[in-house]
């Protein structure tokens, strides 16, 4: 072996075992910044969905009081406002068609082509040990009034 080759692969092999030893600390490290994240933001992690239950691909479920539509489009997880943000009436939803439907605004939605009339908001998603977890935000009163 030449001496380039050598040194070569001793700085190879260096970077290797510095990463090896120090990547469990900044995995740590990550979690804890997530964490700081979430608190600087209001947000809070809960359980909806375990992986492999046999749910439908299309559901309501309430979360501290809020309606959320969860959908599943292949391994894809989304989740939405179960809230209509025209006339703030709960959204019907029909997992036949893959649709939700305000029925005071008459507005719909399509879950399956992600397109429709209504505009409503998302809420992050995260996966863990098995389930996926939504991200809410806790409401904050500024000068008198929510945000």
């Amino acid at each position: 072996m030449r001496r380039a080759d050598f040194i070569r692969e001793m700085a190879g092999s260096l970077f290797h075992t510095v990463k090896s030893v120090y990547e469990p600390f900044i995995g740590e490290d990550m979690e804890k910044i997530e964490k700081a994240a979430d608190r600087v933001m209001g947000i809070t992690w809960y359980p909806v969905i375990k992986e492999g239950d046999g749910s439908d691909d299309l559901e309501m479920k309430y979360i501290v009081g809020n309606p959320v539509i969860v959908v599943r489009n292949g391994t894809n997880m989304l989740a939405y406002d179960g809230v209509c943000p025209v006339c703030s009436n709960i959204i019907i939803v029909t997992a036949l068609y893959s649709r939700g439907k305000c029925l005071n605004c008459q507005k719909e939605y399509n879950f399956k082509t992600l397109s429709g009339e209504l505009e409503l908001k998302s809420y992050p998603i995260k996966k863990g040990d098995g389930t996926y977890f939504i991200g809410l935000q806790k409401e904050q009163k500024l000068g008198g009034s929510y945000a």
